[in-house]
């Protein structure tokens, strides 16, 4: 499902009116999508924050889940802020195109099993951007990171990491 889709259905349910009626402060913050190719399913939820609240509803067939958790406060990363707009030109749909095109270019042929995709708010040198943040699982332990801009496709940083990498030994 594309995030214009998702953000739709989410705001047309009746668990998001009732949640907008006790929460009118709250904002979109994130759309978060996860594409499994090798099983070809996919989760699909949009996030509002509210003070130190978060409420994730989540899209499950037709339905709309809604959850709510309390908003973790780590040393060294970013606060999770706003959407700047829910407008964007470059939908979920197009994602996976542009990461196999960036793969390729850089000499990575390896088949794209799952991508994780969350729209948010970059902030970078005091300028905040609204981008795709991928985290791209590929075989041969292959994980790609990309900042993708979220209305001109353009990618920000591609980051080629292994599995292995992350595995520490003792």
């Amino acid at each position: 499902m594309n995030f214009k889709d998702a953000l739709e259905k989410v705001e047309n349910s009746e668990e998001y009116k009732t949640f907008k009626s006790s929460h009118p402060e709250a904002k979109i913050c994130a759309g978060f999508f996860i594409q499994d190719f090798l099983s070809n399913d996919s989760k699909d939820s949009i996030d509002y924050k509210d003070n130190d609240k978060i409420f994730t509803f989540n899209i499950i067939n037709e339905e709309i889940k809604m959850y709510e958790d309390e908003l973790m406060d780590l040393p060294n990363t970013p606060k999770l802020q706003p959407l700047l707009s829910p407008e964007i030109k470059t939908e979920v749909n197009e994602l996976k195109e542009i990461a196999q095109d960036k793969a390729h270019e850089e000499g990575i042929g390896a088949k794209f099993n799952k991508i994780i995709a969350v729209l948010q708010t970059h902030e970078e040198e005091g300028k905040k951007s609204q981008i795709w943040n991928l985290t791209c699982m590929l075989d041969q332990l292959i994980i790609l990171h990309m900042l993708i801009d979220c209305n001109s496709g353009e990618i920000l940083k591609f980051q080629r990491k292994s599995f292995m990498d992350m595995v520490k030994t003792k």
